[in-house]
């Protein structure tokens, strides 16, 4: 399984990314493994980084989406049903 901040081994050409871009994938990332975490204060604090509407800060996580022009109601859609238990987490950011 590979994640979004490994690298691409199987001789595919990838886009390159700059290194403040692993930073803000490694962000978005780190969150995601926090919102399955057993400390309930990390899963509320990744929860509220996921589902808060700031566009202010350079990592938050609508500013990252833009930056990387994704959609996030559709991860925000995605990451709900991953908490509810409806889909697998390793499922969310395999490539």
């Amino acid at each position: 399984m590979r994640f979004v901040t490994q690298e691409v081994a199987d001789g595919r050409d990838k886009p390159a990314l700059k290194p403040e871009e692993r930073l803000l994938l490694a962000v978005v990332e780190s969150a995601f493994w926090d919102l399955q975490s057993q400390d309930v204060a990390r899963r509320r604090t990744a929860q509220h980084y996921f589902f808060a509407e700031d566009t202010a800060n350079t990592f938050s996580f609508l500013a990252i989406c833009q930056h990387f022009n994704w959609s996030p109601v559709s991860i925000r859609t995605r990451l709900t049903r991953i908490v509810s238990g409806g889909e697998p987490a390793s499922a969310a950011l395999a490539c």
